[in-house]
């Protein structure tokens, strides 16, 4: 079994790879850990147990935590993580990005486990996390590019940042009316996203009518039963790491 982990801005993800299909995956924030005891705590996971054959890591996230997790990966078994990076192409699928380097491999991973999932048959994938990203995928396998603009945290940390304003616990709430800083900020953020997701998704939707489309990522399953979309939309948490399983099989060494 090979190992696949996604290292993001604020979680990792990490599941075995067997078959084609994922095994046991799973996730843990590390954001305010220390990086050598998170990663060597994450490799006690029961999927961890046996020796892989081949491991990998798709990491939006660099520097310190990254550099743990390969420690943790060669310590455990004495084996050098293959670290990912986009291609111009994997199989049928083509890189939009005239620097096919430049194009986050989170992003790039999506594609690639949208189509697996669903060949011949053109999607928007839309990854919430930190950041969000939205991206059209033609039906021949070709990349039109996409948009990506902050997530619900990184949205109201910016705001806070800029502004020096104190937020203070938010409520939970997503009243337009809301009566506290912390909340109207939050509500904001949220309307935002939203506002921001759909008008991407649907721009897109005049290009690729009859899309799928795939939404991924740590904050997707609270935002699937508030969108409105054009079409039906399929909630696939993991699509990153499907589709890192991919490109392993195909590219890894």
């Amino acid at each position: 079994m090979d190992l696949l982990f996604d290292l993001g801005n604020s979680r990792l993800k990490w599941a075995g790879w067997e078959q084609g299909q994922l095994v046991q995956p799973a996730a843990a924030a590390w954001r305010g850990k220390q990086p050598a005891e998170f990663c060597s705590g994450v490799l006690a996971a029961p999927v961890f147990l046996q020796l892989p054959r081949r491991v990998a890591i798709a990491a939006v996230a660099r520097g310190d935590v990254l550099s743990a997790l390969q420690a943790a990966v060669r310590a455990r078994w004495g084996i050098e993580a293959w670290l990912a990076v986009p291609s111009a192409r994997c199989g049928r699928v083509r890189n939009g990005y005239s620097d096919p380097a430049q194009l986050g491999f989170d992003r790039w991973a999506a594609l690639i486990g949208a189509w697996e999932r669903r060949p011949d048959t053109p999607a928007i994938v839309v990854d919430c996390g930190s950041a969000v990203t939205v991206d059209g995928l033609r039906a021949d396998g070709q990349h039109l590019g996409g948009v990506i603009f902050p997530g619900l945290d990184l949205m109201a940390e910016a705001f806070y940042a800029r502004t020096g304003l104190a937020g203070g616990q938010a409520a939970g709430g997503r009243d337009v009316a809301a009566t506290s800083t912390a909340d109207a900020v939050a509500a904001g953020a949220h309307m935002a996203v939203l506002g921001g997701i759909e008008h991407a998704v649907r721009t897109l939707y005049q290009r690729l009518p009859g899309s799928e489309i795939w939404l991924t990522g740590g904050d997707a399953s609270a935002l699937v039963s508030v969108l409105s979309l054009p079409a039906t939309v399929q909630l696939a948490p993991d699509l990153v790491l499907e589709g890192l399983g991919q490109i392993l099989a195909r590219e890894g060494q």
